[in-house]
């Protein structure tokens, strides 16, 4: 458009000066480039958070903070959150531009840090996006000895998984199950170990003469 209007002015100013001209058609070429903004980069996505306190509003934010939503008052934001946890939590989330309730719910049964992380996911599911917030992560902690750990992926609610008090490392999730991997010498040998976190049953799954480490799952 702004080649056009150049050409437009030239043309006019041309004639105005008796000048005559031989314009010779071009393809238009058109030159798409995708933009892909570096992690981080992307703009927030606002909302209001309201009628929450204490260790429930802390887990709140922080779990929609990483997940880029950023908070500003209800005029400014796009989602209106809205609940309590006097007791269980129950949270309603309203799109502001739409009017469209997206989640209305009551929580009971676990803890409030779970209650709120499954708030959360449900809020994040119903915009199509990755549920997050109830993922665990698994890691080894070094003190005179190692042990494995699991914990909530904000680092909250903290597990201890062995207790083999030698060395123990990489500690692997299989997919689908909340069940582990990892290599410990409590036979005197670096073995991998298979852990079912829910049974807590754990038995030795690789042990050859050498070492037996870094399980890797295929998915």
């Amino acid at each position: 458009m702004k080649n056009y209007s150049l050409m437009k002015r030239i043309l006019i100013t041309g004639a105005l000066l008796g000048i005559s001209f031989s314009v010779i058609a071009q393809p238009n070429e058109v030159d798409v480039t995708k933009r892909t903004m570096k992690p981080g980069a992307e703009p927030p996505t606002w909302v209001s958070l309201t009628g929450f306190s204490g260790e429930a509003e802390s887990i709140l934010r922080f779990d929609l903070y990483v997940q880029g939503f950023n908070f500003t008052n209800s005029d400014a934001a796009q989602y209106l959150i809205v609940g309590s946890n006097a007791g269980n939590l129950q949270g309603r989330v309203t799109d502001r531009y739409s009017k469209a309730t997206l989640l209305s719910k009551g929580y009971s049964g676990g803890s409030l840090v779970d209650q709120a992380h499954m708030f959360v996911d449900e809020f994040t599911t119903a915009l199509q996006r990755p549920a997050i917030a109830r993922t665990k992560i698994a890691f080894k902690h070094d003190g005179a000895n190692s042990e494995i750990y699991v914990a909530d992926f904000d680092g909250n609610s903290v597990q201890a998984v062995t207790a083999d008090n030698t060395i123990v490392a990489a500690p692997t999730w299989i997919p689908g199950r909340l069940a582990l991997y990892y290599t410990s010498y409590k036979l005197g040998n670096p073995d991998i170990f298979f852990h079912d976190l829910s049974s807590g049953q754990r038995h030795v799954f690789s042990r050859y003469s050498g070492l037996n480490t870094a399980a890797s799952v295929s998915s």
